[in-house]
């Protein structure tokens, strides 16, 4: 259909999608250039294998979710110690089980796409935003895109596949000046939602950014409001370097640089595997 392959086509979808040619393939393209991001985060990604927590509750109070649950002799006696004495059998409240539970992790999101991150550097952007979404496809993420100002791709709670949040980042203009300002104090209110739906662990934000901008103030004085903020610096400019530095310090997080574009998507998933051991990062 195309004279190009799956990876090129997602280089070039913004290239190509405005060409009026094209017009009428661009569901066609938008869907080729998801699916060939997709599989690329696959094979960055592997296999995925979901954070656990061991945990112990009553029997009335097991979640229908609870996997490998079992009787937990100790903390029955702990927790019931009269149990023994009573000649009627053991009430639910009496027994208690352990059982192992999905680790949630809540993640936000923000994203530079600018004109700074057209062609292949969106298209890696968007193959490492995959591999996070392949990782945890039911814990809360939010996703913010930013240029001139920033937009919400999908909401905590909001429930989509992969291939459809990749083909919305893939419809996001790259354009205009980076209001960085903007992409972070977006994220903050994404933050609010999730501690809003009752989550109990703390969510990290990943700013992915060259560590410029050219609209808004100095973002600095937004870190100190997140309670763990890593920032992934694209490219080898140092004079943006100390700006990035000062957000993750300030932001109890800490700051990856990725000098090669290629390396993104890797980078992505060390950070994955590292909130997957629980480790703060920092």
């Amino acid at each position: 259909m195309f004279q190009f392959a799956g990876w090129d086509l997602a280089i070039r979808y913004h290239e190509l999608k405005a060409r009026p040619s094209m017009k009428a393939l661009v569901p066609r393209l938008r869907r080729l250039s998801a699916d060939s991001i997709i599989e690329r985060a696959r094979n960055v990604l592997g296999s995925v294998v979901l954070p656990v927590d061991q945990r112990s509750c009553s029997l009335s109070e097991l979640p229908p979710s609870a996997e490998q649950p079992d009787l937990d002799v100790e903390e029955t006696l702990e927790n019931s110690p009269l149990v023994s004495c009573r000649n009627e059998s053991p009430l639910p409240q009496d027994i208690w089980m352990s059982y192992r539970a999905h680790r949630k992790q809540p993640i936000i999101l923000s994203l530079d796409t600018s004109l700074s991150m057209t062609g292949e550097k969106l298209a890696l952007t968007a193959v490492a935003l995959a591999v996070v979404l392949l990782q945890f496809p039911d814990d809360s993420i939010g996703i913010i895109a930013f240029e001139n100002e920033a937009k919400v791709i999908k909401h905590p709670e909001e429930r989509v596949s992969v291939l459809e949040l990749i083909e919305r980042f893939l419809d996001i203009p790259a354009q205009g000046y980076t209001h960085l300002e903007d992409g972070m104090a977006a994220a903050l209110k994404l933050l609010k939602e999730t501690r809003i739906s009752g989550q109990t662990r703390p969510a990290s934000t990943v700013l992915l950014t060259d560590g410029k901008y050219t609209a808004g103030r100095d973002p600095a004085y937004l870190a100190p409001r997140f309670p763990h903020l890593i920032v992934l610096k694209m490219g080898q400019e140092r004079a943006s370097l100390e700006l990035c530095r000062e957000l993750a310090r300030k932001g109890n997080g800490l700051l990856r640089e990725v000098g090669e574009l290629e390396a993104l998507p890797v980078v992505m998933y060390g950070v994955v595997k590292d909130l997957l051991r629980g480790r703060s990062l920092g």
